[in-house]
């Protein structure tokens, strides 16, 4: 049993089967080889047990928790450069969908 975690992170969100789990595990998913090729993030999670897990493609802003950061700061114009670069890696990988703030609790069961 894990501890809670809170992800904050910049970029697109998808929704995983079981086996897009596998292949983003293996590295062998499409989203995760384009995103190395263009130097993203990715983060791989689940809200809790039972739960489809994610996938986050973009930039990784901070993992805050008791076993992670207790606190994070990004200024504005750091943010809004993160946003410029990660929308335009994005792209670059052929990832489409609109880019955003996603703030994910994982319930570590």
């Amino acid at each position: 049993m894990g501890v809670n975690a809170f992800i904050a992170f910049y970029g697109l969100r998808y929704t995983l089967s079981d086996g897009e789990r596998d292949a983003v595990e293996q590295r062998t998913d499409h989203r995760v080889i384009a995103a190395r090729r263009v130097k993203l993030q990715k983060y791989l999670g689940r809200h809790t047990d039972g739960e489809p897990h994610f996938l986050l493609v973009g930039t990784h802003l901070g993992v805050l928790g008791m076993e992670n950061e207790s606190a994070n700061f990004v200024g504005g114009v750091e943010l809004q450069q993160i946003m410029s670069d990660t929308a335009a890696k994005l792209e670059e990988a052929g990832l489409s969908g609109a880019p955003g703030l996603y703030l994910q609790f994982e319930d570590q069961y």
